[in-house]
């Protein structure tokens, strides 16, 4: 029986010390002590009854104080609400996906140099200085707004969209037809400074609605098309068109082999306007003047083109062809036809290869950068193309030229470009017999 003369002091010293141990671990030994105190006489009930109250209070505490350090831990972990990345473009989104938005934009400087017949104009050229605003709303919307401050300025694709469904987009607004590998493909990414004569039945913006489908090994679009976002003539109705393509690429496994095929139709109803034109540069834009042209074809109630495209990715080596046929439909006229094609290939010096994603092409981006230890991407191009504009009473000219190309990716988003083009024939057309040289340079920015 403890002595009612032991000093209290001495008891409450030795259960301060127990206290200060963690209390998580050892509240339930600590109360087994304060009974087995209790029930042996060493502590009176008050004792004991106040005993247990500080226990129970230090117990609430250590829990209080646990649950704020856990809260506090939780909070400074925690992902911030909004991640924002400078690759590929400034980019701002929240962590649960929900929201998104893009800045994107490219600006490619062009000089060149005419020689030859016809003859036109040295000079320099803003060719393209443009700014795509993108982004996604609620996880399922997107939107994009592209704009084209050079030459005047001019609206780009811009359009809404829904994403809900997996790999497949359903949009609404100013678009691209669904036509032609080199225009399906930015023209940032172009291999050669300019795309093909094949330019002169491609590169169409209409507003309607579209729904592509993108997989690894296959791609699908389809739209049905109004007006230009720009439209002359509001007296008399729009016309309206549809468009289609398909791909497939049947090998496609590894990031340096590809094999792609591609067909494409559109079709386009203009009886209320009855007049259309087909006309080209030789991949060069900064003179700005047509060497083949057809001038205006007028009774047309439509036309109809037909594409078939085909490339080839082994490595360092690359090629792609593509075919098209133009057919227009008169009133109390003959029909005609129209005809272009293109083959080009490029070759890497470096370890290189060009980039491939589901249906389209993109931008190199080199293995080893200017400035970390290596030179950039090199590569060495060359495209043939050729086009027909001659049919019936139409006498719009046929040329062939040929494009040798250098590019030099120093790091990415920047470009160096160098193409010499060499028109080997003009035949018919305001410029028939003539031959014409140019050399063209570019350095491109996009991001």
């Amino acid at each position: 029986m403890l002595s009612s003369t032991m000093p209290h002091s001495i008891l409450k010293l030795f259960f301060v010390v127990f206290l200060a141990l963690p209390l998580v671990s050892q509240a339930s030994e600590l109360r087994l002590l304060v009974d087995m105190l209790h029930e042996n006489g060493m502590v009176s009930e008050e004792q004991y009854g106040r005993l247990l109250a500080e226990l129970e209070q230090n117990q609430q505490q250590s829990a209080k104080e646990k649950q704020e350090i856990a809260e506090k831990l939780e909070l400074a972990t925690q992902p911030p609400e909004v991640e924002v990345t400078t690759k590929g473009g400034l980019r701002v989104r929240t962590t649960d996906g929900e929201f998104e938005t893009r800045l994107r934009g490219r600006l490619m400087i062009d000089a060149a140099d005419y020689m030859g017949k016809p003859e036109m104009g040295d000079g320099t050229n803003i060719r393209r200085a443009r700014l795509a605003w993108t982004g996604r709303m609620y996880k399922d919307w997107g939107f994009q707004l592209d704009y084209d401050f050079a030459d005047g300025g001019k609206l780009r694709d811009s359009f809404v969209s829904y994403l809900g469904f997996e790999d497949t987009r359903l949009r609404m607004g100013l678009m691209e037809i669904p036509f032609q590998l080199q225009y399906r493909s930015s023209s940032s990414n172009s291999q050669l400074i300019e795309r093909s004569l094949l330019g002169a039945f491609g590169g169409d913006r209409y507003i309607g609605v579209m729904a592509d489908t993108k997989k690894q090994h296959w791609t699908a679009a389809a739209g049905l098309f109004g007006e230009t976002a720009t439209r002359q003539n509001p007296i008399v109705d729009e016309g309206w068109g549809v468009g289609a393509r398909f791909t497939v690429a049947p090998i496609n496994n590894e990031k340096d082999r590809l094999l792609h095929f591609g067909i494409a139709s559109m079709y386009r109803n203009v009886e209320d306007v009855g007049v259309i034109e087909f006309s080209d540069e030789p991949e060069a834009r900064v003179a700005g003047n047509n060497i083949v042209d057809t001038g205006d074809i007028d009774n047309t109630k439509s036309f109809t083109r037909y594409g078939l495209e085909w490339a080839m990715i082994r490595g360092r080596l690359s090629a792609q062809s593509e075919y098209v046929l133009t057919t227009v439909d008169r009133n109390n006229a003959e029909n005609l036809q129209f005809s272009g094609w293109h083959f080009q290939t490029g070759f890497f010096l470096t370890d290189d290869s060009l980039n491939y994603e589901r249906g389209d092409f993109g931008s190199p981006s080199p293995n080893k950068r200017l400035g970390d230890g290596g030179i950039g991407a090199w590569e060495l191009t060359l495209r043939y193309s050729s086009l027909d504009l001659n049919d019936k009473l139409i006498d719009g000219g046929e040329i062939q030229n040929i494009t040798y190309g250098v590019n030099w990716y120093p790091v990415p988003m920047l470009r160096f470009s160098a193409n010499y083009i060499d028109v080997l024939n003009v035949t018919g057309g305001d410029n028939h017999g003539k031959e014409q040289r140019i050399f063209l340079v570019r350095s491109q920015w996009a991001f």
